[in-house]
């Protein structure tokens, strides 16, 4: 009698579970296969390693131009853009993950809208836009960095095709290991051992690793209904300049040269030598922004932070800054 019970209830179970696996697999809720276009850049080749570790099948989308070598496990397809060539990537893709970029208006929204176009059309369920950065739900923020018109207008096209394709925006602030590879950014010198310091260097703002980026998008596509049509808000920690630079001496076991400034002439003098033709002005606006220039800086207060939804530990500043300097 016991094992017959025994052997119902498993039964009864097991066709539990099937039902429950199938009303999943038919909600379209399950995301396996994931392309990633940009897939050996700054962003891309992150993505595709967080990707890799939460077990998704990848493959990575890069120009025809492109000599990169991919890592292991991961197809490997290049598309001359043309609508045929990438609706043929994206064949029998899940998700398509936006992981291109460009400083200069008009360029980003004319690169991402053929993706979306073609994703619709090849059966994608999900499009990840190029964001990871500045918070582009906030349309003040094109008044402050240029090109995030055409972040925020590939947002706003997508929008209409929702009823088609989902998406979901990763806003993850100040992009922490980039900034630090380009000398003088955000007023730090790692090389010549000089900082500049704005405000008084106590300004809270948000800032992420390229890592954690990577893990945040293969975070989000575990959890495809909660971050369906959402701008979803992570970090690797909320930390100030002066932490920061205390970090790096800290590691480095050198004391900088400081220097002090404002956060406005950070900002300004970047927007002039943008004004004047220079398009790496933009980085001193960048910088500008996310130490607070605009409001923009603290979403981790103003949105509330999707780390704990998702399942994405912060990181440890000082840990972070040892590792990073280890590797140079």
């Amino acid at each position: 009698m016991l094992v017959a019970q025994y052997l119902l209830g498993s039964t009864v179970s097991n066709q539990i579970c099937t039902s429950s696996i199938s009303k999943l697999a038919m909600s379209g809720s399950v995301i396996k296969n994931v392309a990633v276009v940009g897939a050996s850049g700054s962003v891309g080749r992150f993505v595709v390693k967080a990707l890799l570790e939460e077990n998704f099948q990848v493959t990575g989308v890069t120009r025809e131009t492109s000599k990169a070598t991919l890592p292991e496990g991961v197809r490997h397809v290049k598309t001359d853009y043309s609508a045929a060539s990438l609706q043929e990537a994206f064949k029998g893709q899940d998700a398509v993950v936006g992981a291109i970029g460009s400083i200069t208006p008009g360029e980003a929204l004319t690169l991402q809208k053929p993706l979306i176009d073609a994703a619709i059309a090849a059966g994608v369920k999900v499009f990840f836009p190029s964001e990871y950065g500045i918070d582009t739900s906030d349309h003040a923020s094109k008044d402050y960095i240029p090109f995030l018109v055409d972040k925020i207008e590939t947002l706003d096209y997508i929008k209409t095709k929702q009823d088609k394709i989902s998406w979901t925006a990763i806003v993850s602030g100040g992009m922490f290991d980039w900034g630090l590879d380009i000398p003088g950014f955000g007023g730090l010198n790692i090389p010549a051992g000089t900082a500049t310091i704005f405000d008084g260097g106590n300004i809270p703002y948000e800032a992420t690793t390229l890592a954690q980026v990577g893990r945040a998008i293969a975070k989000s596509l575990k959890k495809p209904e909660l971050t369906k049509n959402q701008y979803v808000y992570v970090n690797s920690f909320t930390v100030t300049q002066n932490q920061v630079l205390a970090a790096i001496e800290k590691a480095s076991g050198k004391k900088f040269k400081t220097s002090e400034s404002t956060v406005e002439e950070l900002f300004s003098g970047g927007a002039e030598q943008w004004k004047s033709g220079n398009p790496m002005g933009v980085l001193a606006m960048i910088a500008g922004a996310v130490y607070g220039k605009g409001g923009l800086a603290q979403f981790s207060t103003k949105q509330g932070l999707w780390n704990e939804k998702l399942g994405l530990p912060q990181e440890d500043l000082n840990e972070v800054v040892k590792a990073y300097l280890a590797r140079k």
